[in-house]
């Protein structure tokens, strides 16, 4: 693909605050303008209720049931101050499938907690 294709991207920020992070299951969903394949370019978390415990993990997902989907998840750091996907984690190779449900979900591991999450996709 050309670089010309990567420089029209539809870049998109999904912010939701406050998910609570201590049940297990998915926090949102999203599907990008019809037609349009997507890349994750950015995952974070900014914690606003402090998390007890350092296991949880979020992840940015395709909906269930996808022969291959995209996946990447980050780990709920202890400190409590928030944290981002780093570029290996983000998987920026791999392409979100057009026309998709796009999840944001949580393991459940922490007892208790929530998080700002900020996703940013570009779309092509």
């Amino acid at each position: 693909m050309s670089g010309q294709f990567y420089d029209n991207a539809d870049s998109r920020t999904y912010r939701f605050p406050a998910e609570t992070i201590s049940g297990a299951g998915v926090l949102q969903r999203v599907i990008g303008p019809a037609g349009k394949v997507g890349r994750v370019r950015g995952f974070e978390y900014i914690v606003t209720t402090d998390v007890t415990v350092a296991a949880s993990a979020i992840t940015v997902d395709t909906n269930a049931g996808l022969s291959s989907p995209f996946s990447t998840s980050i780990a709920v750091a202890s400190a409590n101050d928030g944290g981002a996907a780093t570029a290996a984690e983000l998987k920026a190779a791999d392409d979100l499938p057009a026309d998709t449900v796009i999840e944001i979900a949580t393991d459940g591991g922490s007892t208790a907690g929530a998080c700002d999450l900020i996703v940013r996709i570009d779309w092509f």
